[in-house]
């Protein structure tokens, strides 16, 4: 028995160091750069010139404010929360869900004219996520 126990116990200690060589590898190729800090449109604007040069952006879309370029993967729009707004560029693959009014994520830098570069776009339109009770009071 003796045995048996001293090989499962050495299989467990090779687990467990695969796995911490694993996450080891991991951050270490990501840096610092793999960090991302998350913060509203309050706390991105005070934070004023000293953000970092990736940080996630938490707000809603302001109504009327999406400008498509004709490339099909620019658009321009105003992000907002809680009273404070900034403007932002982004291109990529806009998503579906990307309305007027939708909660969004951004990921990106502050450009030298003050417009916020977003090299991700992450949107949620709160609608396709009601719950079955709200979605059954709002058929009423």
């Amino acid at each position: 028995m003796d045995a048996r126990r001293g090989k499962f116990v050495a299989l467990g200690v090779g687990v467990a160091a695969t796995m911490a060589f694993l996450v080891g590898v991991a951050v270490s190729r990501s840096g610092s750069s793999g960090l991302v800090y998350y913060v509203t449109v309050p706390e991105f604007l005070a934070q004023g010139g000293s953000t970092p040069s990736n940080v996630r952006v938490n707000g809603k879309v302001v109504a009327g404010s999406i400008e498509r370029l004709p490339t099909g993967q620019d658009v321009t729009f105003t992000m907002a929360g809680d009273g404070a707004e900034i403007r932002v560029a982004y291109h990529g693959i806009i998503p579906d869900t990307f309305v007027d009014g939708a909660d969004v994520v951004v990921e990106g830098g502050v450009r030298a004219d003050g417009v916020f570069a977003a090299s991700t776009l992450l949107a949620k339109c709160p609608s396709k996520y009601e719950s079955a009770e709200g979605a059954e009071e709002a058929s009423r």
